[in-house]
């Protein structure tokens, strides 16, 4: 489980596969398995994604925030970087590694199900990655200090999280949500796509 020890490159190769993982779940995937659930009350494909999407863009503009001052106002350091403690405990638990279901934050909820269209969802997950890869590269020019620039959290809003941090938990949770997607894929690809299943675990947090 990777929670500590960040450094550019990692953050910057781990938003360049993720770009590529996506690509790959989705590309050979109908409509119909893209919105099909395991069951009523778990995700299908296309809502895990699209959570992925909605999370990010809650983290996104606390970054872009952060970084909205002038360059001798941004910390600058030296690679690797750590969260402290309560942002790596955060970050294993959003991990794949942590099987347990989570809760998920009201502002992080996908888009329906009927509405959800393939190129699109895609698109948006890849235009966050870029834009996540466009700051972490200006960074790494910089020389910022992830670990000592500080975002609004945004779902405990009083406690601010390092940018470590903010890119730690997006790299954990989109990890963790493509193993889920995987599983998804590999069941609807081997079924028709109104049968019945009794798999639970390709859905929710």
């Amino acid at each position: 489980m990777k929670n500590s020890d960040y450094t550019y490159d990692y953050f910057l190769e781990a938003f360049n596969e993720a770009k590529q993982t996506a690509t790959n779940l989705t590309e050979s995937v109908s409509d119909e398995i893209f919105r099909q659930k395991p069951s009523e009350d778990k995700w299908c494909m296309g809502e895990i994604l699209s959570h992925l999407v909605q999370a990010g863009n809650e983290y996104l503009p606390q970054i872009e925030q952060a970084l909205n001052k002038p360059d001798d106002k941004l910390a600058k350091g030296k690679e690797p970087f750590t969260p402290n403690f309560a942002m790596r405990w955060f970050i294993g638990q959003v991990s794949p590694e942590n099987r347990r279901k989570l809760p998920t934050v009201s502002s992080f909820e996908p888009i329906r199900s009927a509405d959800l269209n393939i190129s699109k969802t895609l698109a948006d997950f890849v235009q966050l990655q870029d834009n996540f890869i466009h700051i972490l590269k200006r960074a790494k020019l910089e020389g910022w200090d992830l670990d000592r620039i500080k975002a609004r959290n945004p779902i405990i809003k009083i406690v601010p999280m390092s940018l470590t941090a903010c890119f730690g938990v997006a790299d954990a949770h989109q990890r963790r949500h493509f193993e889920q997607m995987r599983m998804l894929k590999d069941q609807f690809d081997q079924e028709p796509v109104n049968s019945s299943t009794e798999h639970q675990e390709g859905a929710k947090e």
